[in-house]
Order: structure tokens, then C-alpha cells, then sequence
């Protein structure tokens, strides 16, 4: 059986955050799936969420046509998944490539 050994985390800036917060929840992820609010260091806002997949989950949503009205916001989405991979470290390493921090 396949384990959930699949890190996926995932960034979008925060005009789009509605729109893919709209996609997940049409795709069964539940409302407000990204929801760690994130600063860049000129104060831009992002949204981020890190998720554990089963391989073969994964392929088969990534695999799903996305609505035209949701196409523009989800090319902004970044992603960054690791497979057996430590999930903090992909977390940690997510933000650093994009400068960004948790907003406390």
C-alpha cells in the first residue's frame, strides 16, 4: 500500500489566494486550504500550505483539468514537492528559495 511520503508545499501571492482556495475546495481539499499568511521583504503578502500525499494521489490531482476561471491565478501557485523527503526541511527550504517568512 502507498504511504503518504509525498512533502508538498505550496505559495501563492495574495490576490490570487482566493481563487486557488476556490480550486481546492472544488477538488474535495476543504475551504481555505492555504492559510499561513507569509511577507516577502518589501511587505508583499503570500499564502502558503504544506500538504502529505500518497504518490498516486498526487499524479491523479495533478492530473485534473483546472477551470478557465481559476487557470490564471493557480500558474502563479508555487509548489515545491519532495518525495521521502523531510517535511520541515522542504517547508524551511520553500521559503528560503522565495524569501519569504511566517507572519506572527
Amino acid at each position: 500500500m502507498d504511504e503518504a511520503n509525498l512533502s508538498d508545499v505550496n505559495i501563492i501571492p495574495d490576490e490570487n489566494l482566493q481563487d486557488v482556495n476556490d480550486f481546492a475546495e472544488l477538488c474535495g481539499c476543504g475551504p481555505n486550504n492555504i492559510s499561513v499568511k507569509l511577507q516577502d521583504s518589501s511587505g508583499a503578502v503570500f499564502w502558503a500550505c504544506h500538504s502529505q500525499w500518497k504518490p498516486d494521489d498526487y499524479a491523479a490531482f495533478k492530473a485534473m483539468d483546472i477551470p478557465a476561471q481559476y487557470q490564471a491565478s493557480m500558474s502563479k501557485l508555487y509548489e515545491r514537492a519532495v518525495l521521502n523527503g523531510d517535511a520541515q526541511q522542504n517547508w524551511e527550504a520553500a521559503l528560503s528559495e522565495l524569501g519569504l517568512s511566517i507572519v506572527k
